[in-house]
């Protein structure tokens, strides 16, 4: 037999956690055929060297939101750039599927808004040609991928499709309507979703509609989401992500309560350390270990990554806790509210800097990058608006605004690292067993961030640099781990008979570069994002096709949608019921 592609003489770290070993990895249509010492290059058809590299399974990002960004960029960059081969999108119960034509606008304004995917790229690279779940599902095996795909049924579209939007927003579900969404869950399932997804955040979510309105599901009557959870139990299949934790808006029973009903794994948004709140995370290490006491299965997302962001203010959506900043957000005249007296009093006397804080969104620690036509400012570059305040003799609500209002919203700002960095904190976070890093959301907040490097983010800090998590431990929790949480069979570890997801990289060079975003042009109508590239990731394989060779895409595109039992779901989308419209 000639394998397709042999990786020759480099440290294996295969994900399970057991120690790194060197060994050749022979591969042939896209699974690892053989693992062992001194596999010849004459059987291959392509031979990587590795020598003093580290070889290991692609990472799966368990939250993203590529749901869009996948139809004009198949390999869900940054991720892809950073060794991710599995993505999973309907994160936090946003989505575009089931959807009535009707309705499809208003789905566009509900994504650009709870995850900044600019509308017009939607409007220009979404085709449209589903209604069901299972027939976005069909569609979605039809794009071109560069990583592997799989997705939750989100519950704001479901909400939406079977009781309206306004029915959605305003009260509980009735029997009838329980009983058709059960039915348009098992009908998901049937088609492939690993499950289904929401956000539980009441009215002081950063997610909110375009119009300023909370998302159904943030306060959607809990008996609804019960009931669902009742019915994965039913048919003991599935997974729930739920985002009802954050600073300030705690909601942790509901997890609990929704892994006693399912008796199915529930992915818990989401742990964080914030110095603002400094009991929050050690509130869920708490809950995690009680749960598994009680024999439920809960994993908690991590928030682990180092990060920051640059942004225009017209752009920028984490203050929207504030119920205040929330109208600035949602405002078709933004200029005209920076400059107006009332506006700025308002946001003054309602302004709580905890929660702020607890977003990462301070406007006092905001830093002014480039005054872009506020020239009375332009001198103050680098400094924060409480400094340029200090200095001006100024309340930094004012002086905030008047650079918005003098650069006609132009100015960019940034913050310095988000949360708090301490390293034997986050030791400790990702010593939990049951936690699993990330939270990359990638594919939203393309104007101000991008989290698609926490994967380098973990590996050098932790362990390159602090020394704190052995590489085993971090690549089991990279990718051994997320694949059983949503049970991606035979994927997350490389074994042999397992799929041939595999990135190979120096462990002196990776890295990306901190403190700067790349701007990229590069969305369907020439609009722009912020981007991370990685450093040192030589070599990126998808189901045993090279999709990057040292950050530069191969333009080959074997990504597979995967369904909820991890298979490529060929036979499972054309056994798919359509659901009645």
């Amino acid at each position: 037999m000639k394998y397709d592609l042999l990786i020759k003489n480099g440290t294996v770290v295969d994900g399970t956690g057991g120690p790194r070993y060197c060994r050749d990895i022979a591969i042939k249509d896209g699974i690892v055929s053989r693992i062992e010492a001194g596999i010849s290059s004459i059987e291959a058809e392509k031979t990587i060297d590795a020598t003093g590299k580290i070889v290991a399974p692609g990472v799966i990002d368990l939250h993203t939101h590529y749901d869009a960004q996948v139809h004009w960029d198949p390999y869900c960059t940054s991720s892809g750039w950073h060794g991710v081969t599995t993505v999973v999108v309907g994160n936090c119960g946003f989505g575009f599927a089931p959807c009535r034509p009707e309705d499809r606008e208003r789905y566009m304004l509900m994504m650009e808004h709870t995850e900044q995917v600019p509308i017009n790229a939607m409007k220009t690279a979404l085709s449209w040609d589903w209604v069901t779940f299972p027939e976005w599902l069909k569609h979605l095996k039809t794009v071109d991928k560069g990583v592997n795909m799989a997705s939750f049924l989100p519950l704001n579209p479901l909400m939406i499709y079977v009781m309206g939007v306004d029915a959605a927003k305003s009260r509980p579900a009735t029997d009838e309507e329980r009983q058709r969404m059960k039915e348009y869950l098992f009908e998901a399932l049937d088609a492939g979703a690993i499950g289904f997804a929401f956000s539980y955040q009441g009215t002081t979510s950063s997610h909110v509609d375009y119009d300023g309105s909370p998302m159904p599901t943030d306060t959607m009557s809990l008996d609804d989401v019960y009931y669902l959870a009742s019915a994965l139990g039913e048919r003991d299949q599935g997974v729930i992500q739920a985002l009802v934790d954050i600073p300030g808006t705690e909601n942790t029973e509901v997890a609990v309560e929704l892994a006693r009903l399912s008796k199915r794994p529930v992915i818990h948004n989401m742990t964080m350390i914030i110095d603002a709140f400094p009991s929050f995370h050690k509130d869920i290490y708490k809950m995690l270990d009680s749960a598994e006491e009680e024999g439920l299965s809960i994993y908690s997302s991590g928030l682990t990554l180092r990060t920051w962001t640059e942004f225009r203010a017209g752009d920028y959506t984490l203050w929207d806790v504030s119920a205040v900043l929330r109208e600035f957000s949602t405002s078709h005249n933004k200029l005209e509210m920076a400059a107006n007296a009332d506006f700025r009093s308002r946001v003054r006397n309602s302004y709580d800097t905890q929660m702020m804080a607890g977003t990462g969104s301070d406007i006092q620690t905001f830093i002014l990058k480039d005054a872009n036509g506020a020239t009375e400012f332009s001198g103050y570059t680098g400094q924060s608006v409480r400094s340029i305040a200090d200095a001006l003799g100024s309340d930094f609500i004012d002086v905030f605004f008047d650079i918005l209002v003098a650069s006609e919203l132009q100015a960019d700002f940034a913050t310095e690292s988000l949360f708090n960095e301490d390293p034997v904190l986050y030791e400790e976070m990702f010593r939990q067993k049951r936690l699993i890093p990330g939270i990359s959301d990638g594919g939203a907040h393309p104007k101000f961030g991008s989290g698609g490097y926490f994967s380098t983010d973990a590996i050098t800090w932790m362990c390159r640099d602090e020394k704190r998590i052995s590489l085993e431990e971090m690549h089991y929790k990279l990718s051994g781990l997320p694949a059983q949480v949503v049970g991606l069979h035979n994927r997350g570890y490389i074994k042999e008979g397992y799929a041939a997801d595999i990135y190979i990289y120096d462990l002196d060079e990776l890295g990306y570069i901190w403190g700067k975003y790349e701007v990229l042009h590069d969305l369907p109508d020439g609009d722009w994002r912020r981007a991370v590239y990685a450093q040192g990731i030589e070599w990126v394989v998808t189901n045993g096709v090279v999709t990057f060779k040292d950050g530069v895409a191969s333009g080959k595109c074997p990504g597979e949608l995967l369904g909820n039992s991890g298979q490529h779901m060929d036979t499972t989308l054309q056994q798919a019921a359509k659901a009645p419209a």
